[in-house]
């Protein structure tokens, strides 16, 4: 034979069959699996006393945030907050944070309100450590459980959910809030029942969705999703549940996430970007402390800035003397009505020409003190490519402050888009004098987009 048919062969002797995996132990693995899901479950929840509902997409920057308010509020008793654990809920692309917290109200209260929070958390449960077993989606299982929680419910509210005060209390009204949303229905008709077959001065508690005085909580935790898992959906008794009732109000604890994100001006484009540029802002503030004064009444330059939110965040809050804001689309009339604002409809590279001819920039010790960018480029290299440009030609003034967003156009993961960003990054250090640098993935971010701040020598 050929030394051809020689080679062929050593490579045909290198292949081999390929075995299936016996399915008792692919079983047998997918039991371990779960028995191990489950036990994690088990682990967190003796500890819960809030469970935050939230986009899967935003887990990171979720546990992120909560450490940093952690260590902001760290030496006040009663404020701590330990993230425990998270786990992937049966809704699509909704993850639940296992938490536990010094005050688990405040704290569902204050993440409920806030602003760069509303794309990322669904809502907040107040629940007691511990797990409850039952099923809501089977007839006999839901039943089941209602009786389990009214006599629950019942036994609380006689011992007192009042604060334990021996004047008279007001009535204890409570509404009905379930997770996943599907069973509350059916869950709340039955509980419901169960109050009005109590005669009315043995009565312990009511139920409201509106005049009420306490939320009362079912989390679904865990449900088996191993081998046989259909079988298991009949059982009445094959989830965990935590439950929880804690003192609420309409106002207080019946929130919106929809609106939230509108207290700006009218929930519009504009104010999204705001937020954005709000949100950068801060979490660099957090880490460095106030900046300078010399940025406030500064020149400011916004990359890309149609329809006016980062323009009109420089304006309000730097109180910037004049925004350049440069994109070849339109800007808002409420952004364009600001004597600050100086919009040049054009692309960067041919407004950086015309910046060097303004006084204002040209004049020593003038200068684009603020660049902001938040353009969306093929090639995210071209943000730092622009700075730098712009810095070579004399349009930024010495230890300029920067924001630019880095989005990625290929890639699928977290870590395929942060060692993009890296490589950026990286070089930019190369290429330029840095100072005080950070990289964020903010709640305002896409999953592909992380925000860089610092300031250029």
């Amino acid at each position: 034979p050929s030394n051809d048919d020689n080679n062929n062969n050593s490579v045909y002797t290198q292949i081999q069959y390929s075995k299936p995996i016996d399915s008792r132990r692919r079983s047998n693995q997918s039991r371990v699996e779960e028995a191990g899901k489950q036990s994690q479950i088990e682990a967190y929840t003796t500890e819960t006393n809030l469970i935050v509902q939230v986009q899967s997409t935003h887990v990171d920057r979720m546990v992120d945030y909560l450490h940093r308010w952690n260590d902001k509020e760290k030496g006040e008793q009663n404020n701590f907050c330990k993230v425990l654990g998270s786990a992937s809920a049966i809704s699509r692309n909704v993850s639940l944070l296992y938490l536990s917290c010094g005050n688990p109200i405040d704290l569902g209260r204050i993440l409920g309100v806030d602003p760069l929070l509303a794309r990322a958390i669904n809502k907040s449960y107040i629940v007691q450590p511990g797990l409850l077993r039952g099923n809501l989606s089977t007839e006999q299982g839901c039943s089941d459980f209602a009786k389990m929680l009214f006599g629950k419910v019942s036994s609380q509210t006689n011992n007192g959910l009042n604060d334990g005060n021996d004047e008279e209390e007001e009535p204890v009204v409570c509404r009905v809030q379930v997770f996943p949303p599907k069973y509350q229905s059916r869950l709340l008709q039955l509980v419901y029942g169960l109050v009005q077959e109590t005669d009315e001065e043995s009565r312990q508690f009511t139920i409201s969705p509106k005049r009420f005085t306490h939320m009362l909580s079912v989390v679904e935790a865990y449900q088996y999703k191993g081998k046989g898992w259909e079988e298991r959906q009949h059982d009445d008794n094959s989830k965990l549940y935590m439950v929880g009732i804690s003192p609420a109000s309409m106002d207080l604890d019946v929130v919106d996430t929809n609106n939230i994100i509108a207290g700006d001006s009218s929930g519009d484009d504009v104010s999204r970007a705001y937020y954005k540029l709000k949100e950068a802002i801060g979490m660099y503030e957090a880490i460095h402390g106030a900046l300078p004064q010399d940025l406030h009444g500064s020149l400011a330059l916004d990359c890309g800035s149609a329809p006016g939110g980062w323009t009109k965040y420089l304006i309000e809050h730097f109180g910037c003397k004049q925004v350049y804001s440069i994109d070849p689309g339109e800007l808002s009339p409420s952004v364009m009505k600001l004597k600050e604002t100086m919009h040049m409809q054009m692309k960067i590279q041919y407004a950086l020409p015309k910046l060097l001819e303004d006084e204002a920039v040209a004049s020593d010790g003038g200068g684009v003190k603020l660049w902001v960018s938040d353009m969306c480029l093929h090639n995210m290299a071209e943000q730092v490519e622009l700075l730098l440009s712009a810095k070579e030609e004399g349009v930024l003034a010495p230890d300029a402050f920067f924001v630019l967003t880095l989005k990625c156009v290929v890639g699928h993961s977290k870590l395929a888009y942060d060692a993009q960003v890296k490589k950026v990054v990286d070089k930019f250090f190369m290429d330029a004098n840095l100072d005080c640098v950070e990289t964020f993935h903010l709640f305002s971010n896409r999953s592909g987009e992380r925000t860089v701040i610092g300031y250029i020598k």
